[in-house]
């Protein structure tokens, strides 16, 4: 399992040869599992996979839902669905 760590500068190419969003959150998943079996609490296993994904870490840590929602929103902005501003096309 690989998951790839962000890089804003390759936006421009994200769509050449990139995993789709599900991929990525399937990956997600599955680090995220493997750290908690691996005896990290939740806290230190969602800053880790957060790391992963080009996220800082944060005291409170990051659950599941809100590091894919933010890597969707990453996702979106790449793809032209979202301008960087904010404003949809």
């Amino acid at each position: 399992m690989t998951i790839q760590r962000h890089d804003p500068g390759l936006a421009s190419d994200a769509k050449v040869g990139a995993s789709t969003f599900s991929d990525e959150a399937d990956q997600i998943d599955s680090a995220y599992r493997l750290l908690m079996i691996r005896g990290l609490s939740s806290v230190e296993a969602g800053n880790v996979v957060a790391y992963i994904t080009g996220l800082h870490a944060a005291e409170q840590g990051w659950t599941l839902h809100e590091i894919k929602h933010l890597v969707a929103l990453r996702s979106f902005v790449a793809d032209g669905f979202v301008e960087p501003s904010g404003r949809g096309n």
